[in-house]
């Protein structure tokens, strides 16, 4: 079984104890994904190398589906291959959650029972109820035919219920006697659904994970992150967005047809994780903006970025996402730990005020509902104030950030 239970609650966010898998993972905590923890296990040694929680999202299609009921050693072949990915997640507890894309509208009763039987063949601690894109009534539906699933098969496996919107939230927090925990699928990003988690729920010893966290947002012109700072509106645990082995595969094709400055430039494209002040710049704008030759280690003191350069990951293309996956999970884990810490010692104020991008991202999500901003300081210091503790970025013109009444603004290239 799991369960949560909330030890410190803090105006900016919470720090809590979630026993699973036989085990206590303080939070806020970051899940890594199965990609994520391989590479991490093939760091050296170092503390953060070992994860508490992993996880492993697959992606469904609809033909997926038609598949698996049509032809039944395809079904016996994906259920074996999923079960050996989630085999090799070393962790004590272990997630797999089902990213289904948006031609799944619904999903036939066996299909379903078929999903929920599986994470519990593979080994999963939290037995999600899968959401397709359906509406909220039809999701009850399903929810209680997992319940009634759990009961028949007596299964001990705690159920974790997935809220899309808020209305979805609303209908979970019904059932949340019976349930292990609330996923949020952050895929997109729903503002009033965020806001009801930290009004419903922040207070609440129940256990709140944020699945598939995007890297970007538009609220900071796609240049910034939450990152562990989703814990701000409740949010305990948190996996980031990861693209499908289809996508991968694509990608990987691709950049096997071209060579030189042509993959390089496709490279540069992909967004690099700036724990210290959470902006997500692609690589070829760090080069922009600080030049080849900066050290990541003015970024991130995780073991990739310690003797690397901006321009370092590039020339190494074969080892490119391997390095780019562990540098992120690092990062997660040692921002989750100094939030920890800055939760406790009644210090979240000053941590936020050094994440400009995450704090702008708050207030415009807080304005969303409210005509003012209702950050406050906490005794550890204000929210509110600066831009990115490095220097030589550009400053841009203060017209580039739209401006709302109460709100201090946060430079955003």
């Amino acid at each position: 079984m799991s369960s949560f239970v909330v030890e410190v609650d803090d105006f900016n966010g919470r720090q809590g104890v979630l026993d699973i898998g036989g085990g206590h993972v303080m939070t806020p905590a970051y899940v890594a994904s199965d990609i994520g923890c391989h590479a991490m296990g093939d760091a050296p040694v170092d503390p953060r190398c070992r994860t508490s929680v992993g996880e492993y999202d697959l992606w469904v299609h609809r033909s997926d589906i038609e598949r698996m009921r049509r032809h039944p050693e395809k079904k016996e072949a994906m259920e074996d291959a999923v079960c050996e990915r989630m085999r090799r997640i070393e962790s004590p507890a272990k997630l797999l959650h089902y990213t289904f894309f948006t031609d799944v509208a619904g999903l036939p009763k066996e299909s379903f029972v078929d999903l929920l039987r599986l994470q519990y063949r593979a080994g999963a601690n939290v037995i999600e109820i899968p959401r397709p894109f359906c509406d909220t009534h039809a999701y009850e539906r399903a929810v209680q035919a997992a319940l009634e699933w759990q009961q028949n098969t007596w299964s001990e496996t705690p159920l974790m219920g997935i809220a899309r919107t808020a209305s979805d939230l609303a209908m979970l927090e019904r059932y949340l006697p019976q349930l292990g925990g609330i996923g949020i699928d952050c895929r997109r990003l729903d503002k009033p659904l965020l806001y009801q988690v930290r009004k419903r729920l922040k207070k609440r010893d129940i256990w709140v994970h944020a699945f598939s966290a995007p890297l970007q947002y538009h609220e900071v012109k796609n240049q910034g992150t939450l990152g562990m700072l989703i814990n701000w509106f409740g949010v305990d645990t948190v996996n980031t967005i990861a693209l499908s082995d289809h996508v991968r595969q694509y990608f990987a094709d691709l950049l096997s047809r071209m060579e030189g400055e042509e993959r390089a430039n496709l490279v540069k494209t992909i967004r690099y994780f700036a724990p210290c002040d959470y902006s997500t710049y692609t690589f070829e704008k760090m080069e922009e903006y600080y030049g080849e030759g900066r050290p990541l280690s003015d970024f991130c003191d995780c073991p990739v970025c310690r003797n690397l350069t901006v321009g370092g990951p590039v020339d190494n293309l074969p080892e490119f996402y391997r390095m780019n996956h562990m540098h992120r999970a690092f990062a997660y884990y040692t921002e989750a730990e100094k939030y920890q810490r800055a939760l406790i010692n009644n210090e979240t104020g000053l941590f936020i005020a050094g994440k400009p991008y995450a704090a702008e991202i708050i207030r415009r999500a807080v304005g969303f509902h409210s005509p003012e901003v209702i950050l406050q300081k906490s005794p550890g210091g204000g929210i509110s104030g600066g831009g990115s503790p490095l220097s030589g970025r550009p400053a841009p013109a203060e017209s580039e950030i739209p401006q709302k009444k109460g709100m201090t603004n946060i430079p955003v290239p």
